[in-house]
């Protein structure tokens, strides 16, 4: 019984010893993953780090950036906004100029079309007055009207010339009628 029970122990302890063994490899096996999974957590734990620290660079270049679009953003809204009190001013003096064009366009076209010698509109020449007793006496035909290039009287004197002026005055009081219509309408 006690050689019986001797061998039942042997027995016992050589299946103890055997789970030991077994037990012993699967810790050195646990061991083995452990410690791989300790590498793996702490690489992860660096490329972590790693991307924190990129992300909090990131994160402050980006909003520094922001800021200055910002800044420049007011900045560009505040010219904008002068801009657009300079373009209104523009329209206004546009506006003002229109009404006053139709006069200078008038005059402009005046004063190159009609004013042929003459020193501004409505100008009329003072009759030059010679005296009667001239001691030399020019016969018609050596005498010449630069008005028409014609002989046989002075320009001061020419018939056609003063028809010409009196036509003009007309003409430029018209002118000036309808141009104070016009503005006056408008």
């Amino acid at each position: 019984m006690l050689k019986d029970v001797c061998a039942e122990i042997k027995k016992d302890v050589k299946e103890l010893e055997h789970e030991n063994k077994a037990l012993k490899s699967e810790k050195v096996d646990l061991d083995m993953k452990h410690l791989v999974l300790h590498d793996d957590f702490n690489k992860l734990k660096e490329t972590l780090s790693l991307k924190e620290e990129a992300f909090v660079a990131d994160l402050t270049k980006l909003e520094s950036e922001s800021l200055e679009l910002k800044h420049k953003v007011e900045s560009l809204l505040v010219e904008n906004g002068k801009l657009l009190e300079k373009l209104k001013q523009v329209e206004l003096d546009l506006t003002t100029y229109r009404r006053c064009n139709c006069s200078s366009q008038a005059l402009q076209w005046l004063n190159t079309h009609h004013n042929l010698n003459k020193k501004g509109l409505g100008f009329v020449a003072k009759r030059t007055v010679y005296p009667l007793n001239i001691k030399y006496v020019s016969l018609p035909e050596n005498i010449i009207c630069f008005h028409y290039d014609k002989t046989g009287h002075y320009h001061y004197t020419c018939p056609l010339r003063k028809y010409d002026m009196e036509r003009n005055l007309t003409h430029v009081k018209q002118i000036w009628v309808r141009l104070r219509f016009a503005c006056l309408k408008e």
